[in-house]
């Protein structure tokens, strides 16, 4: 999958980034670059922004530590008080550009929000306030177009495959996603045995990416009726506890999880790192299913610095990240007048290594 139907991000005033614009990114994208550029503070600014859709700025002030901790450091005076992000993308047979702006940042913020169907504005001002909070003209007038549905359901996964392991007692909620460090793992999964389609095509792809995997399968504990997980090997006899399992074993039944479980209608899926613990080939199966999974409706995004996972993409798959003089930056690696042929016999891993494409290298 490589159409690009978010044709353009923009992104002013959140930590690293001063002023940031990505154009053509892909229902499959993965940000590359280095420790410290940037790629992690890209995924909080949509999360930011998501947050706002969803509940307010409130919230999102608060989720992300409030104005000390959100605005660029690059930024000073008035000119730090105002973050502002616009997405312009073809969901609808329409193009839509939404804008946002969030104003006085440090003290009773105001919000300022635009939405445009083919370039004709259908929302204006201040946006709408209700019970001393201000909350997205999207959510309250929109809550069933694409975008808006895009940009709420939208889940950032920093997986702790420790705390995956646990016990968990979150499944009476029938709807209930992935958390985005895993910690309900075994709820969801419980849940997801009743999708008889998704379980299964969880048990085919782990016994692909894990040797000896025969399957997993949930159990409610009698003490105080928490779900726990249970798994079998091969010449394994009796099922045995997530305890005993691999860290990259849980990693890779949370990345599963998080890509085949997507939201319904519109959301996007954004992973960071998701090479952690597991060995290149079950990183390049993983990164086949990603790509077979994400569509223009559920996009699936990656944070990466590692060469196993540039190796399985494609050049229009690729975004560089780099920190120039404390300032994120990003561009699409197909960008320039490079194509894929041209790197050849060169694999995509060696060209960035090298340095070829010009940035985004994790060093």
């Amino acid at each position: 999958m490589t159409e690009k139907t978010i044709r353009r991000l923009k992104i002013e005033n959140f930590k690293s980034i001063d002023s940031l614009e990505v154009k053509g990114l892909a229902p499959f994208s993965v940000f590359a670059g280095a420790n410290g550029s940037g790629k992690s503070n890209f995924f909080d600014a949509l999360d930011f922004v998501s947050l706002f859709v969803r509940g307010g700025v409130d919230i999102a002030l608060r989720e992300h530590g409030g104005f000390a901790n959100i605005h660029s450091r690059k930024r000073e005076g008035e000119d730090s008080k105002t973050f502002s992000f616009e997405i312009e993308c073809d969901l609808l047979e329409k193009r839509e550009i939404y804008h946002l702006s969030i104003d006085d940042l440090d003290n009773g913020p105001g919000v300022r929000e635009s939405y445009k169907l083919s370039k004709k504005p259908t929302i204006k001002g201040r946006g709408v306030e209700i019970t001393d909070s201000i909350y997205s003209a999207l959510s309250l007038y929109y809550r069933k177009h694409p975008l808006t549905k895009l940009l709420k359901n939208l889940n950032v996964y920093r997986i702790e495959p420790t705390g995956a392991k646990e016990p968990d007692r979150s499944d009476l909620d029938p709807t209930m996603q992935l958390e985005r460090k895993g910690n309900n793992l075994a709820s969801v999964l419980h849940r997801l045995e009743g999708d008889e389609a998704i379980h299964e095509e969880i048990q085919d792809w782990m016994e692909m990416i894990v040797p000896g995997f025969e399957k997993v399968q949930t159990e409610q504990q009698r003490l105080d009726g928490s779900t726990a997980l249970r798994f079998k090997e091969e010449g394994i006899e009796k099922l045995f506890p997530a305890h005993l399992v691999s860290d990259g074993t849980m990693y890779a039944l949370c990345l599963l999880v998080a890509a085949l479980d997507a939201p319904s209608g519109c959301g996007m899926t954004l992973i960071e790192e998701p090479e952690r613990g597991l060995h290149p080939k079950a990183i390049r199966k993983l990164i086949d299913l990603m790509r077979q999974q994400a569509s223009p409706e559920n996009p699936i995004w990656l944070t990466t610095h590692s060469e196993s996972v540039v190796r399985a993409l494609k050049l229009s798959e690729f975004v560089l990240v780099d920190k120039i003089d404390g300032r994120t930056t990003m561009k699409s690696a197909d960008d320039g007048n490079l194509s894929q042929e041209d790197l050849a016999p060169l694999g995509l891993d060696e060209a960035w290594l090298s340095n070829l494409l010009a940035g985004g290298i994790p060093w």
